[in-house]
């Protein structure tokens, strides 16, 4: 199993240039090893790169370390430098750097390309903390200081490391920063960006590689399109995860990923461990909402980031800020709206079947068709215009995004605007991903004085940069507290980033506004986020019970039948012959019969 995987590296067996097997250690005596080698490698000018020591399959490799210290050290005599190290069982294959740093289990044997590299770093490189920060890149403290702390836990042999920095604090300029400061240290030269959208993708190359690292070569890799000859790389993650066995595992030398959330860990769990570089993970959600997964993701083990910048904090420092909150009269009630209120396990397990415990479709439900009346949508409109923050002119509301519920409640309420301010034909767009050329729209809703308002659907929920915005309307209910976060984002930038003061009240921006339609809970606390007893088949019965209730006066309806016949499949599975359901049947055996179904009442519920 061994040499096959030797030779997927590039390790050829025949070719005596690169790999000889069962070479004698000169100088060692012989037992109780024999002093051969399994396999030796060698680099282009004979010396010798790697020795492998090869173990049954049935022997835990790790026992061999020290035999494997002893040959490269004896080897070390007759070279420049000392080799590096495998053990292998054809199960399992650590890598050893002896003397450098602890041995790792690695996906697989490293090419000589990647072993050539690897000699250059541990040869030439310099302690992070002597090379100064380029302060072009990052010109504020804490920027610096997250620098420092990354640079501090690689330096005590750490080989991860997670930054959470509240969105708008400059994520973007920190990590050209870090980027900056490892290849001039030379302790990387092939660095991997990896975001899970492509606006995210192409922002850190186009502002952030080419904007602050110019000399560097960078390009964005695609399925079609594997150039492996630059310095600087930017992929999605669902790329990647069609193209990392492509590479060697050690073809990078240092990766970062942006918002890490545990999602990605369950559904891109191999292309994460496949790669042995150094990993940065990067995130605005707030510590208190990170998964604990996502800490011991990124040797995190104390339930601490290696670096915290808050909201609060950069509220504090004056470099975000805050925002004011109007309850809207026009509202929703959230009763009967998807249950949330699900263990952590619970969500796991729904994460791990590749659903998002958060994420809910209203496309064609009879809620989507209640939010999108029209006198509903009129009062609304009439109500956001009346509170929302104006422009300089205090005519016009200033830069507005709307969260909407789905593609038709947007429609609608495109169409309801254009109806009640047809005197307004440019002031509002939708932008979703439906839409056409809704690139050009992005553009055009963050560089030009219109459209005014975006409305959209989860398309403009994270990641756009529109410092201009002082509107924020919740027209959706929002279970993750998480994804709220992110979209309070969206209005946090400060009037310094802004280009038109014009668009702002009074030419300035000291605050924004949220209009919540929802009775969204922006000051949820995490621990209220997470029911620890309730098992999950009971969360999503009673969250069904409660939207049963919503559908009591429309009981013909498809989406109250499909309630109903969730339910009763439900009950069906329910172990009558239990002690705790025995107990009880008296007052819910009428459940399991289908006149109790023919008409509900309140009380039945």
């Amino acid at each position: 199993m061994i040499d096959p995987q030797l030779e997927h590296a590039g390790w050829y067996l025949r070719d005596h240039s690169k790999v000889k097997i069962e070479i004698p250690v000169d100088g060692y005596d012989a037992e109780p090893w024999n002093g051969v080698t399994d396999y030796t490698l060698y680099r282009e000018n004979g010396e010798v790169l790697a020795v492998v020591e090869a173990k049954k399959t049935a022997v835990d490799v790790r026992l061999a370390e020290a035999q494997l210290t002893h040959y490269v050290t004896e080897i070390e005599k007759h070279q420049s430098f000392r080799p590096f190290g495998f053990l292998a069982n054809g199960l399992e294959i650590h890598f050893v750097d002896v003397g450098y740093a602890p041995k790792r289990e690695v996906f697989g044997f490293f090419t000589r390309e990647d072993l050539e590299n690897l000699l250059f770093i541990r040869q030439n490189a310099k302690p992070l903390s002597s090379v100064d920060i380029d302060n072009h890149i990052v010109d504020r403290s804490y920027q610096h200081e997250a620098i420092r702390r990354v640079g501090e836990a690689f330096t005590n042999g750490k080989r991860k490391a997670l930054i959470v920095m509240a969105t708008g604090t400059g994520k973007t300029r920190t990590t050209m920063g870090l980027i900056d400061v490892f290849m001039r240290s030379n302790q990387a030269r092939r660095i991997l960006f990896v975001a899970d959208r492509d606006a995210l993708v192409d922002q850190a190359k186009e502002d952030g590689f080419e904007k602050f690292l110019p000399q560097e070569p960078c390009t964005r890799l695609r399925t079609y399109d594997l150039d492996t000859t630059k310095r600087l790389y930017a992929v999605t993650l669902q790329t990647l995860s069609n193209i990392f066995e492509q590479f060697s595992p050690a073809f990078f030398d240092l990766i970062i990923f942006d918002e890490v959330h545990r999602s990605i860990f369950n559904k891109f769990n191999e292309v994460l461990e496949y790669f042995d570089g150094r990993q940065i993970g990067l995130t605005a959600t707030p510590a208190n909402y990170i998964n604990r997964d996502t800490f011991l993701a990124f040797d995190c083990t104390d339930g601490k980031p290696t670096y915290l910048y808050t909201y609060e904090q950069a509220i504090e420092d004056k470099y975000l800020v805050d925002y004011e909150l109007y309850a809207a009269r026009t509202k929703f009630q959230r009763q009967g709206i998807h249950g949330v209120d699900l263990t952590e396990e619970e969500r796991n397990a729904l994460i791990e079947k590749g659903l998002d415990p958060d994420d809910i479709n209203y496309e064609g439900t009879e809620l989507e068709k209640e939010v999108s009346n029209r006198d509903t949508l009129r009062k609304q409109w009439e109500e956001i215009w009346d509170v929302c923050r104006k422009d300089s002119s205090g005519q016009l509301p200033g830069k507005t995004i709307v969260f909407a519920m789905t593609q038709e409640h947007a429609l609608r309420l495109q169409a309801v605007f254009d109806e009640m301010y047809p005197q307004f034909p440019e002031l509002t767009k939708v932008i979703t991903h439906k839409s056409e050329y809704r690139g050009t729209l992005v553009e055009k809703f963050k560089k030009q004085d219109l459209p005014r308002i975006a409305i959209s659907v989860d398309m403009l929920d994270t990641g756009i940069d529109v410092p201009e915005v002082v509107n924020l309307v919740f027209m959706k209910p929002v279970q993750s507290p998480i994804k709220l976060q992110q979209m309070i984002g969206r209005g946090t930038r400060v009037q310094a980033a802004c280009r038109n003061l014009s668009l702002l009240p009074n030419f300035e921006k000291k605050d924004f506004l949220i209009i919540d339609f929802w009775e969204n809970n922006f000051s949820r606390d995490a621990r209220e986020v997470v029911d620890q007893s309730t098992p999950v088949l009971v969360t999503i019965f009673n969250t069904r019970l409660k939207l049963l209730e919503t559908y009591l006066k429309d009981q013909k309806d498809p989406d109250c039948k499909q309630v109903i016949a969730d339910l009763r499949e439900q009950i069906q599975q329910i172990p009558t012959d239990s002690f705790t359901i025995r107990k009880h049947m008296p007052e819910i055996e009428e459940a399991w019969t289908d006149a109790f179904w023919d008409y509900l009442i309140p009380s039945k519920i």
